[in-house]
């Protein structure tokens, strides 16, 4: 069986938000394999509900991608709570000898695949490489099942999504590719304020986006309404000419930003009060400060918790490296033996304290309602929903297409499938997206 070729076939990318083609991350030889089951962004809770109703398929598409790249071992990474989804891996794991679970901390950013592979294997990934590179490959626990049912012949038509805020049902839901926000909100029971701003993604790391018909794709793991006037929603919308300027008045070159930056924790020559003394006072340093930008994982810690004059490091380096991409330069990092820091066990952040400096504590503890059934009238599919080149439309208006059926084909080496998430009509398709319409009295369910 040629599963990254089934994999390929049905769209897999990562579930977790990164979007990298499944397929192209399976081919290659590797000694572990870990399901990264963390879920470590502030009232996100998709992942555990995906663990807790379908560990089955989690564990099937762990031993499927240990097939897929010869790996020996199989680690499930998990948050100590003694939840019911720790529990149905528990038993979904107990007569599988190469399977292992692993604990973590309650600690932010926990998930990030570079911490991970340190806390379980004690191997630090090279600057600008992967987990690959010391023979480890990290997979969400979404893009497990998502393996599981692409060998079964499913392709990846659905997303579970953590929808919470200002909604009057906060739930977790499984819905189609395509579906608007303003849908995911309708079954939600509604938005409770009028002037809102939406969190695609999880508090930390997410992106703010205002147009409620803006669709879900593969990996939309959250969404959350809040105030328009939120801090969250403000510091996320400041124009980078304003943060610089701010920067320049306020930065008082402390290095908490670095101290507590977990890539520079784990060893990484990533010093990000050196890159914003660059920026606010044009010094003279070494070329690779400004370059190792590159390192920086865009956890945003530096600008949440660690900067006193809530300062952005973040978005700085992000600047950086758009900057650079732009211009098609990419710097080249030396092999060098890289050490722990020695205060990296002391400095992890408890996300509970996070979700009080985002001034989300009023959302924090509600109760999660689950939602199995989403059906919108109307899909908007995105031919690209992944990292790497978009894909190709393989329809054109007018088609009568069923649940499954595939819409758009790989556009190169690193790029995925897309496949209709409901049956109707394809109304439109352009290089960009496709929109099917429910038939009204059309193709058969």
């Amino acid at each position: 069986m040629d599963i990254p070729k089934l994999v390929r076939e049905m769209g897999v990318v990562g579930a977790g938000g990164g979007g990298f083609p499944t397929h192209l991350k399976i081919s290659h030889p590797c000694d572990v394999v870990i399901a990264n089951g963390t879920e470590c962004e502030p009232l996100l809770c998709n992942d555990k509900l995906v663990m807790e109703e379908d560990a089955e398929s989690v564990v099937d598409g762990l031993r499927l991608a240990m097939v897929s790249t010869g790996a020996g071992k199989g680690v499930i990474a998990l948050k100590e709570k003694n939840t019911p989804e720790e529990l149905s891996l528990l038993r979904a794991t107990a007569d599988k000898e190469d399977l292992d679970i692993f604990y973590v901390g309650d600690y932010y950013p926990a998930g990030d695949e570079f911490l991970l592979v340190q806390e379980i294997l004690g191997r630090v990934v090279p600057e600008g490489s992967i987990p690959l590179a010391i023979g480890a490959v990290v997979l969400n626990v979404e893009t497990l099942k998502n393996i599981a049912d692409a060998v079964r012949g499913k392709p990846v038509i659905s997303r579970t999504i953590t929808c919470g805020g200002e909604v009057r049902r906060p739930s977790v839901l499984k819905v189609p590719v395509g579906t608007t926000f303003q849908d995911v909100f309708h079954y939600c029971g509604g938005v409770t304020c009028t002037d809102y701003a939406i969190v695609m993604g999880g508090p930390m790391m997410g992106s703010v986006v205002t147009d409620p018909l803006t669709p879900v794709n593969k990996t939309t793991t959250g969404l959350f309404v809040l105030p328009g006037d939120h801090m969250l929603v403000r510091k996320r919308t400041l124009p980078i000419t304003f943060i610089i300027k701010q920067s320049k008045a306020a930065c008082c070159q402390c290095t908490y930003c670095t101290e507590l930056c977990p890539r520079y924790l784990i060893g990484h020559d990533l010093v990000p009060h050196k890159i914003m003394r660059q920026i606010n006072l044009g010094l003279d340093v070494p070329p690779h400060i400004i370059e190792n930008a590159f390192l920086c994982s865009e956890c945003g810690l530096c600008e949440v918790y660690a900067c006193p004059m809530e300062l952005s490091p973040r978005v700085v380096n992000q600047a950086i490296k758009d900057r650079f991409m732009e211009s098609g330069y990419r710097p080249a990092f030396s092999q060098r033996d890289i050490q722990v820091e020695d205060t990296y066990l002391y400095r992890k952040i408890p996300g509970s304290v996070l979700k009080n400096r985002l001034h989300l504590y009023r959302y924090d503890g509600i109760e999660f309602t689950r939602i199995e059934k989403v059906e919108p009238e109307r899909v908007e599919l995105l031919l690209k929903q992944h990292a790497g080149e978009s894909a190709r439309a393989v329809v054109q208006e007018g088609d009568l297409v069923k649940e499954g059926d595939l819409m758009g084909e790989c556009g190169g080496e690193v790029s995925a499938r897309v496949h209709a998430s409901i049956n109707g009509r394809v109304t439109f398709v352009d290089k960009d997206r496709i929109f099917i319409e429910r038939e009204k009295s059309g193709v058969s369910e």
